[in-house]
């Protein structure tokens, strides 16, 4: 059965932030938020360098959570974003080499949990709340099916993938004529 969370390795690197196995006891929130990303609980508003905003319907309750995070430095920054654009990857897929180069040159491809902050408002305890943890499981199945949004949550330079060459906006389609022949 293939991995519901952490599918590809630019997804694990996310995933070991939300499943540390450095941990002495597992976390009691984890599997209410698998179950909430799992169930479509979560909807990702925008996902950018530094940023991350969602909404997690929970009980008929909607939690509004912002996660904020650091980019990598301008200089590590250009670094990845060019040898992207020399891997010329599939749109919104990164070769796992560079996933293997920016491990071994010590990288964290993903937010640390120590240089997270994140708001929930739901008034849980201390550390993250489960609203939170839903987000970062519905991130990580985002992650598996585009690798480049880990590279473009941590990128402080506009960082924008090989376009793909079948999508076009919807705005640009002419509208006379569409149908006619």
């Amino acid at each position: 059965m293939p991995a519901e969370f952490g599918a590809t390795l630019w997804g694990r690197a996310w995933l070991r932030t939300v499943e540390p196995t450095t941990v002495s006891r597992p976390n009691p929130l984890l599997p209410k938020a698998r179950s909430l990303a799992r169930n479509a609980a979560v909807t990702l508003r925008t996902a950018e360098a530094g940023r991350l905003d969602a909404e997690v319907s929970a009980r008929g309750v909607v939690h509004r959570v912002a996660i904020e995070f650091p980019c990598w430095s301008d200089e590590l920054s250009a670094e990845v974003t060019g040898l992207v654009a020399d891997a010329a990857p599939v749109p919104g897929d990164l070769p796992d080499g560079l996933e293997a180069a920016l491990t071994r040159r010590g990288t964290d491809i993903a937010a640390p949990v120590g240089e997270r902050v994140a708001d929930c408002g739901c008034g849980a305890g201390d550390g993250p709340c489960a609203h939170v943890l839903a987000v970062l499981y519905a991130l990580v199945q985002r992650i598996d099916e585009t690798p480049a949004l880990a590279v473009e949550l941590r990128c402080r330079a506009p960082f924008r993938a090989a376009a793909d060459p079948d999508w076009i906006p919807l705005s640009d389609v002419p509208v006379e004529g569409f149908y006619g022949t």
